[in-house]
């Protein structure tokens, strides 16, 4: 797309659409502005268990792919960190020409693999609170939280994402 054909963005401009559109809104047509609803500090920190989750998630799924890419290197394929035997997996394995691992990559590896665990007891913890926030009844939890688990298909996962990021 050409410059030129491109709108300008100044502070100016800015300022006269803020003005037209609270004008409008003034004069009482319903679609000119929308009112945003402020979170309270517990709903918003309530959020903060599932994004947390999900960055955990990414860099869990981060150290895997790393931990894959080393062994690849070597020809190895068919590992997977996460599984509960990894440590034991890790010792058995063989290059693709059937040498047996160098002592730094081994060490490498086991370093992604410590970061992993670290992570993995994180994710397990941060579940358990997201748990107990709406998977486990208390007085203080919203019956349309709990009402979304008894919908056929949905998990405590994106009920608590539902309930916090998009029904609030």
């Amino acid at each position: 797309m050409p410059r030129r054909h491109r709108r300008a963005k100044t502070d100016r401009i800015d300022g006269e659409t803020l003005i037209r559109a609270l004008i409008v809104w003034k004069r009482g047509e319903p679609r000119a502005c929308s009112v945003v609803k402020l979170l309270t500090p517990e709903e918003d920190d309530n959020r903060r268990i599932g994004r947390e989750r999900k960055t955990l998630i990414a860099e869990r799924v981060f150290h895997v792919n790393r931990i894959k890419g080393l062994l690849f290197t070597q020809g190895i394929r068919e590992y997977e960190p996460v599984n509960r035997d990894r440590r034991q997996r890790l010792d058995e394995l063989r290059t693709g020409d059937g040498r047996p691992r160098s002592k730094h990559l081994k060490a490498e590896v086991c370093r992604e693999l410590d970061r992993l665990e670290l992570l993995l007891t994180q994710i397990k913890a941060v579940e358990a609170e997201r748990d107990a926030l709406i998977v486990n009844e208390t007085s203080e939890t919203p019956k349309e939280a709990t009402a979304l688990l008894g919908i056929k298909g949905i998990g405590p996962e994106f009920a608590t994402i539902l309930y916090t990021e998009g029904l609030f």
